[in-house]
């Protein structure tokens, strides 16, 4: 099916996407190409901030995908698939921008919601 390919993807892609704000942050500090992961420390603010978003978009790669995997290999139906995996996408997205906003709490229900439907991908498919 290529809707799992394609959510997948732009879970991988939204891995860029989020090193953006990182690297303008960098940038604005005379982006240290020799050692960015000791100027990366030094980042404050909005720049520590688009960083943490960064780190956990990167630790929700394996869970989505071992979610939608799951789904895929136990055939979920396509319309829950779509919903759940859809909802995941849309919950990252708006986890990033509440990061960068520094809204934390609609950014921690916004977490709660895309691992929820993490959850769901494996328990809609037993």
């Amino acid at each position: 099916m290529n809707a799992l390919a394609l959510y997948m993807l732009f879970n991988l892609l939204l891995l860029v996407l989020s090193k953006a704000p990182v690297a303008i942050a960098m940038a604005k500090l005379g982006y240290d190409n020799a050692s960015p992961r000791d100027q990366q420390r030094e980042l404050a603010g909005w720049g520590k901030r688009a960083l943490a978003a960064h780190h956990n978009t990167l630790e929700a790669i394996p869970i989505f995908g071992l979610a939608l995997l799951t789904a895929a290999f136990l055939e979920l139906p396509a319309s829950q698939l779509h919903l759940c995996a859809g909802g995941f996408v849309l919950a990252r997205v708006l986890y990033q921008l509440c990061y960068l906003a520094d809204w934390a709490t609609l950014r921690s229900v916004v977490w709660i919601a895309g691992y929820g439907f993490c959850i769901a991908l494996v328990g809609l498919s037993l």
